[in-house]
């Protein structure tokens, strides 16, 4: 990997030397200030480099129009500049541009405050602008769309590897890749049974999942469908035998789905199959196989279908829900119906496992 060394050129190499009597003046607080900078900004520049740091997502408007919306995020532009945006942002690519368009996002700063004699100050700023070219001014780029005519409106690709016209293009989108880990807690239940597998297969997709994302998994095991479960990020029921959800957990499985995280269920036998589908009716869900375009498929790793785990590749997606009879808890530790699997098998279910995660935590 080639040495990040941008931030060298800017690195302050001469610091004021402060003596008794020394005149404070302006000049000499701005420059001292200017040192401290300048530091930071070679620190950011040698440490991770310009592009997206987090966030940023540009969404087309729901229905299609000229408007984008930019969420939250933080970049570091060319020469070290941080660029936060604190709240979502909308943008109006207008109805008079055509053509290829770039979505740049920039760094600038304004004096605001004081009248005379009273304080002044600079303030930090972004700016957001369209623009038919690459200006020469520092930029982070958040997206491209090829427009048809003026006015034409603004599509998620269908493809992203391929955009078309009209569709925003995240391309050329530059990712800082950071090394802080992002904590993801995850709960083990058990229904119908206890399933110690289980709990060894999410020991070691744990620690693939931190070598190959930025999340960090805390699994805490045993964990009882109750109201605890409101606590984790991930909620993963290993269904070993026959079991009937109550109306109170039914209403648990609901709420996390309404807060946005994802339950998985997967079943180790007939009689827990039986019991999935028999709870997916009562929660009123009907979760489907997976599309060639669904992102589960493809992100971070690509498929083009499902895997085997231990006891086949039937996986469901949809409503919230994870429902698999595949057994990939089992497969995570290396067991592949009862016997002892390949080091390629493994490989294969440990990289699903990281897709599985990615999707439930709608990385």
């Amino acid at each position: 990997m080639a040495e990040n060394n941008h931030g060298l050129g800017i690195f302050p190499n001469t610091h004021i030397k402060p003596y008794d009597g020394m005149a404070i003046t302006a000049d000499v607080w701005a420059q001292a200030h200017e040192e401290h900078r300048q530091a930071r900004r070679a620190h950011d520049l040698v440490l991770h480099g310009a592009g997206i740091v987090s966030g940023l997502q540009v969404m087309p408007n729901d229905p299609a129009d000229q408007f984008v919306y930019i969420s939250p995020g933080v970049a570091i532009d060319p020469v070290g500049n941080l660029i936060v945006l604190s709240e979502r942002v909308a943008y109006d690519f207008g109805k008079a541009s055509s053509g290829e368009l770039y979505l740049l996002l920039g760094y600038g700063e304004r004096e605001i405050g004081g009248v005379d004699e009273e304080a002044r100050y600079s303030q930090d700023e972004y700016v957001i602008s369209a623009r038919s070219s690459l200006p020469k001014r520092p930029y982070v780029e958040l997206a491209r769309v090829t427009l048809s005519k003026a006015g034409a409106a603004i599509r998620p690709a269908a493809d992203a590897v391929h955009p078309q016209i009209d569709e925003l293009d995240l391309r050329f989108r530059n990712q800082v890749v950071t090394s802080a880990k992002t904590q993801a807690r995850v709960a083990l239940c058990n229904l119908g049974g206890k399933r110690d597998s289980a709990a060894d297969g999410w020991a070691h997709l744990s620690a693939v999942v931190a070598q190959a994302t930025h999340y960090r998994l805390i699994v805490d095991q045993d964990v009882p469908l109750s109201e605890t479960i409101s606590n984790y990020d991930l909620v993963y029921l290993a269904c070993n035998g026959s079991f009937e959800l109550s109306s109170e957990q039914q209403n648990l499985v609901k709420k996390c789905i309404a807060d946005g995280k994802t339950v998985f269920f997967e079943s180790f036998s007939e009689e827990a199959d039986a019991a999935c589908r028999t709870a997916m009716d009562a929660l009123k869900l009907k979760p489907k196989s997976a599309g060639s375009s669904d992102t589960v498929l493809h992100s971070p790793n690509l498929f083009p279908a499902p895997p085997h785990g231990s006891r086949g590749q039937q996986v469901d997606f949809g409503g919230g829900v994870i429902l698999s009879s595949a057994g990939y808890a089992d497969a995570w530790a290396g067991a592949f119906s009862g016997t002892s699997a390949t080091r390629e098998q493994i490989r294969t279910a440990h990289e699903w496992g990281v897709n599985l995660v990615t999707y439930c935590l709608k990385d």
